[in-house]
């Protein structure tokens, strides 16, 4: 019995060399002489990239949606996109392997070549079908292909446990990618290239950067620099990142002095409603505008720069992803006046936690020696500022944290509760010698040791606290 052909969107990527890398989204493998594509793609936003190998060689990709782009960022109706799918005929994409970069691109819809070169493929596309060249989209590994690789028993797992994660990982990537839009890539990445049927795909490399980010090595070509970039290819380390500003080191208003830039330095949320205030166009004279752009601008830049790191180990998406959690785990009054965002933040860290291990070694390996340390530090100090703060009222915030320290306590071991944790005490060696033993973690808060207040004296007679 021949397979019927069912109107769902695809990948087609002809010509594409065996044993290349392949992701789509969180999933990866390596590519077989037989492959053309993917099948079955779900609604939403999709990742699409390729390496020459699995190791640390460049990676590229690019992301697109299926359906009706004017929906981005807006719960996706499947019943919609059917009835769409049925008027217009499957949605295909289809990009061709450059030799001369090693990467994929799309047909463009301004050659006439490619225009004829597309009708070809879709052509050909019941072939494809029918000879097993399209692999169905899978958003995670499921349980008994990891069994099966490990104990070879094909039964191991039932397939409705397969089903029930699949459907599990497709809602996580719903939910790490649900903010992201139109504007927010072409923000970041820059304008999209548009291929023969019209549709925008934004390019990004492990090798993009934002400017900030970027080392000043002399002789070696600066972002912008160079030129010869052929049409449709990738970028390459010309590619610059537009990220939100965020400076740490500078967290109060201009003109602030004394107790005002103190304050804000312990407290980030005017760091974090000014760059709300940029990323939503609206400035101190018209704060009262809606910001609910800006915020989520700012949730879809921690999407983007986290599923940057799963995906291309991109160092520049991992410094932003740092600074962002940087300032917003650092904020206090934001956790009343800005309860849904911050509430969201949490929920969205948690989310992107539980695939964290998805990235070969885990995501904190990425970050050389500090591993997870630095977002330890900042959930024990975002704990403390929160029930500070909210002070055994009800919190849509405090309900998310607690479902976060909960997670973390039982994946990781972490303790974010420094009330429960022994400064000082007496350790006993195992040849019986007793050493007394004490720990400097949260000196920055208690403002001891290093951190303690300096008196300076200013030369007038007069003195100042300077604890920065």
């Amino acid at each position: 019995m021949q397979a019927s052909l069912s109107p769902t969107p695809i990948i087609l990527v002809p010509h594409l060399p065996p044993k290349t890398l392949v992701g789509i989204d969180l999933i990866t493998f390596t590519s077989t002489p037989n492959f053309h594509g993917i099948r079955d793609l779900p609604p939403g936003w999709h990742f699409l990239y390729t390496g020459t190998t699995e190791s640390l060689s460049l990676r590229s990709g690019a992301w697109f949606y299926v359906g009706d782009i004017a929906a981005a960022g807006a719960p996706i109706d499947k019943n919609a996109l059917t009835t769409r799918r049925r008027d217009t005929g499957p949605e295909i994409h289809i990009w061709r392997w450059c030799t001369d970069n090693e990467t994929l691109i799309p047909l463009l819809g301004s050659s006439d070549i490619d225009k004829q070169e597309a009708m070809r493929y879709k052509a050909n596309l019941a072939a494809v079908w029918q000879s097993g060249g399209l692999f169905g989209y899978r958003s995670r590994v499921p349980p008994s292909s990891m069994s099966r690789g490990m104990s070879g028993d094909k039964t191991s797992v039932p397939a409705e446990v397969d089903e029930e994660n699949e459907e599990e990982g497709r809602r996580d990537w719903q939910g790490l990618t649900d903010r992201l839009s139109p504007g927010l890539l072409s923000r970041i990445i820059g304008e999209s290239e548009v291929d023969v049927d019209d549709r925008p795909r934004w390019t990004v490399t492990s090798a993009s950067t934002a400017r900030r980010d970027d080392d000043d090595i002399p002789g070696i070509e600066k972002l912008g620099e160079g030129s010869g970039k052929p049409e449709g290819a990738v970028g390459e380390q010309e590619s610059e990142l537009s990220f939100l500003p965020i400076d740490l080191k500078r967290t109060w208003r201009e003109g602030a002095i004394g107790r005002e830039r103190t304050e804000a330095a312990q407290d980030r949320s005017w760091a974090l409603g000014d760059l709300i205030h940029q990323a939503s166009g609206t400035t101190k004279d018209n704060a009262g505008a809606d910001e609910t752009v800006g915020e989520t601008q700012v949730l879809g830049e921690l999407q983007f720069t986290f599923l940057m790191i799963m995906t291309l180990m991109n160092y520049s998406c991992l410094q932003q992803w740092k600074r962002l959690l940087g300032l917003i785990l650092t904020c206090r009054s934001a956790i009343k006046d800005r309860e849904l965002f911050m509430r969201d933040v949490l929920r969205l860290l948690l989310l992107q936690l539980k695939r964290c291990d998805d990235v070969e070694g885990g995501l904190f390996d990425l970050d050389g020696e500090e591993g997870g340390d630095f977002l330890r530090k900042l959930l024990i100090k975002f704990r403390k500022s929160l029930y500070d703060v909210v002070d055994g009222a009800a919190s849509q915030v405090k309900d998310e944290f607690e479902r976060l320290e909960q997670w973390v306590k039982e994946e990781y071991d972490w303790e974010l509760d420094r009330g429960v944790v022994v400064r000082y005490g007496i350790l006993q060696l195992e040849d019986g010698e007793e050493v007394e033993m004490d720990t400097n973690e949260g000196d920055e808060d208690q403002e001891m040791g290093e951190y303690a207040p300096v008196i300076v004296d200013l030369g007038d007679g007069n003195t100042e606290t300077d604890k920065y």
